[in-house]
């Protein structure tokens, strides 16, 4: 059994305009070795003088993996604070199994708990399965790796959602329960102690709309200056074709989240 413990300390440039509620948990992952995985990130900002405002991002992850077997606990969070008062809270945690049919082909299943204050995400729970196939797998000696996977699978998820100051709430947009097809496309390119390029698209289609989806594409750069030290940058594009809604002053439904996002992270990477 091999054993790595990885811890990752990121100093952050952020831009950040709202967000959504897919979580992106291939990054956190990559490596092909078998064993026990702990990796941990913690990453802050912080701005005083005219504003004073904190920004505090986190996450624990475990990993277990055999020829078989693959299982991850995942867990995260993010912390912004202005003027010593709270502005947004957010919090996830995954547990996600993968069974090994061959070399190329595996089951998972999966379990999710998530908040999120800016998106008005009071609690979002999610269960489902699907299957994943290996469609390219390639790798030059032990200085360089490609790999692409393709994913289908299904999956309920049920939403509570707060309402913002100013609006009243509909009440099939308070509590959401919807079974959702779920397609992912991952694609790795790994180039042994110069970059690593990870490239996730994930797309959720709620089977009873076909207008209602949800589309998340991230690429997450890091280049690797040593064994010790690397630079991470993540972009990442996220759309929700069918934002919740509520009632405004006027009495008329009104969205209240934008149904487009952007967010950029540039930081320093230790490797300990």
């Amino acid at each position: 059994m091999k054993n790595f413990l990885k811890t990752f300390i990121i100093l952050l440039f952020s831009i950040n305009l709202t967000s959504q509620s897919i979580v992106n948990t291939e990054k956190l992952f990559t490596t092909n070795d078998e064993g026990l995985g702990i990796s941990s990130e913690l990453s802050g900002s912080s701005i005083s003088g005219n504003a004073s405002v904190l920004l505090l991002e986190y996450s624990l992850n475990f990993s277990y993996k055999n020829k078989k077997h693959y299982l991850r606990f995942l867990s995260g969070g993010e912390n912004i604070k202005e003027s010593n008062e709270e502005v947004s809270n957010s919090l996830f945690t995954q547990l996600r199994y993968n069974y090994f049919i061959d070399d190329k082909s595996r089951f998972y299943s999966f379990a999710q708990i998530q908040s999120n204050a800016i998106l008005l995400l009071e609690q979002r729970t999610l269960l489902g399965g699907g299957y994943r196939r290996n469609l390219i797998d390639i790798k030059v000696d032990t200085t360089s790796r490609y790999e692409l996977d393709l994913s289908a699978g299904i999956m309920q998820e049920k939403e509570v959602l707060n309402t913002p100051d100013g609006f009243t709430a509909i009440e099939d947009q308070k509590t959401r329960n919807y079974t959702r097809a779920i397609f992912s496309l991952v694609g790795i390119i790994d180039i042994k102690d110069k970059f690593t390029i990870v490239n996730t698209t994930y797309f959720q289609q709620y089977i009873k709309n076909m207008d209602d989806f949800r589309l998340l594409n991230e690429t997450n750069f890091m280049v690797h200056i040593n064994e010790w030290l690397s630079i991470g940058v993540d972009l990442e594009y996220r759309f929700d074709s069918d934002p919740p809604k509520a009632i405004n002053d006027l009495s008329q439904p009104q969205d209240i989240l934008k149904p487009k996002d952007f967010n950029t992270n540039l930081g320093l990477v230790f490797n300990i």
